[in-house]
């Protein structure tokens, strides 16, 4: 993102930050972080996190105006089809598009579910609801 005072960023980003959830396996999880790096590197990609358990998942962060850009190099990178789009704050977006919404939650929930187990996500939700 080019140099704009720290407010018009956030304010930037409110509106049309979001990100690309990956599902994968763990393997293919930090594979992908790993090719990520020179694209963060570059600015190409704003920035990526993953979920570290088996199954994993990665967020790729970019604005929504390059989003397909992104996708395209998710797909050159191998990143597989079982991913979905999301705003990171712009709830009234996402709700627009209740299929991929649910599709995120869905996988999501399965992803913690099949990292932890029953016990373990229930235990895990506790602490965040204790949070």
């Amino acid at each position: 993102m080019p140099d704009y005072p720290v407010t018009e960023v956030r304010r930037i980003w409110r509106q049309h930050g979001g990100k690309w959830i990956v599902f994968d396996r763990k393997s293919r999880t930090e594979d992908l972080a790993f090719k990520l790096v020179s694209f963060i590197e570059s600015g190409k990609i704003e920035g990526a996190k993953y979920w570290n358990k088996d199954p994993g998942a990665i967020c790729v962060y970019c604005l929504d105006r390059v989003r397909a850009k992104v996708a395209g190099i998710l797909d050159e990178l191998g990143a597989g089809k079982r991913r979905v789009w999301e705003y990171d704050f712009a709830w009234d977006k996402n709700i627009r598009h209740p299929l991929d919404f649910a599709f995120s939650w869905s996988a999501k929930l399965r992803t913690i579910i099949e990292s932890y187990g029953l016990r373990g996500t229930l235990r895990l939700i506790r602490e965040v609801l204790k949070g």
